[in-house]
């Protein structure tokens, strides 16, 4: 038995700055949130599905941190991406080839009694019946929206309600997205604090809006808070940088279910990866010692 289940594809990815590129690179929502976890000391695994053509070197980081690799599951094609930034620092997602959709018969046996599943799509990969399923479960369920609509979706929302998440939210506790994601779900006509009482009022516990420079923002039935984002001096890569914080999240949370001292963790855990590069790699991790340290800078801040 793992304690958290992350669910989407995994990418063989090119990432491609205005300077250099970098190809090939282990990517994905699962794949940083779940390595990143497992360097935090969380039994962790994942479920996805590539093909043959997947590079074998991409998934040694797994075995090297102690990610569980029983759902991994083989079919015809992997999802290969182009992540492309501009000189701004917005990026796009362009997808060459994808592997098939994830369905709830693809989770192992042995991750059902798992405490937390998290959903993090790339691409709508994760249908609403296998989510609906992974409820039924009755455990503790978190999604991170990018893949819904939001950035690393390759369409999104025509109309700019909400509705392409409103039927989701109902099924997970925990919603985390960036504010990047909320734009092209939302439109730019609502704040973090305003998209956080919509996904409240349509059924989920916990909003989390990252908010790059700016930090994130949390919001709950009890209250809300921002929290302000490390000091970073060498600001190498953003790639990954949110879905480190989701896993720096659901790591405290799975602890204590306090969401504000989740969030301080999560900031922590994120400001080690920015400041590296090279996709998802164990060096680019931070260790529990090093959160905690950093912790406690941004809290006497």
């Amino acid at each position: 038995m793992v304690d958290v289940v992350v669910i989407g594809h995994i990418l063989n990815e090119k990432i491609i700055f205005p300077e250099k590129e970098f190809y090939p690179v282990l990517g994905s929502p699962v794949a940083y949130s779940s390595v990143c976890m497992a360097s935090l000391g969380v039994d962790v695994g994942i479920v996805t599905k590539i093909g043959k053509d997947f590079p074998g070197e991409l998934l040694k980081v797994f075995d090297k941190t102690a990610v569980n690799t029983e759902g991994i599951k083989k079919g015809k094609n992997s999802t290969r991406n182009e992540l492309v930034y501009d000189f701004n620092g917005n990026k796009k997602v362009n997808f060459l080839t994808r592997a098939d959709e994830i369905k709830f018969d693809d989770i192992p046996a042995g991750y059902l009694e798992s405490k937390i599943f998290s959903v993090n799509p790339m691409d709508y990969e994760v249908g609403i019946d296998t989510i609906k399923s992974i409820y039924g479960l009755g455990k503790i369920t978190a999604v991170d929206i990018g893949g819904y609509g939001g950035g690393t979706s390759a369409t999104h929302p025509a109309l700019k309600n909400g509705q392409e998440i409103r039927e989701i939210c109902p099924f997970f506790e925990i919603m985390k997205g960036s504010i990047e994601d909320y734009l092209h779900i939302f439109g730019d006509n609502m704040d973090e604090v305003e998209i956080s009482g919509k996904l409240l009022e349509w059924g989920s516990k916990i909003s989390i809006v990252t908010l790059g420079s700016r930090g994130s923002f949390i919001k709950d039935k009890d209250g809300q808070e921002y929290i302000p984002p490390f000091p970073i001096k060498n600001y190498v890569d953003p790639t990954g940088a949110g879905d480190c914080y989701m896993a720096g999240f659901l790591s405290s949370y799975l602890e204590d279910g306090d969401p504000l001292k989740a969030g301080y963790f999560g900031t922590a855990a994120t400001s080690y990866i920015v400041e590296r590069t090279g996709g998802v790699v164990a060096e680019r991790m931070p260790d529990r010692a090093e959160v905690l340290r950093r912790i406690k800078i941004l809290r006497d801040q």
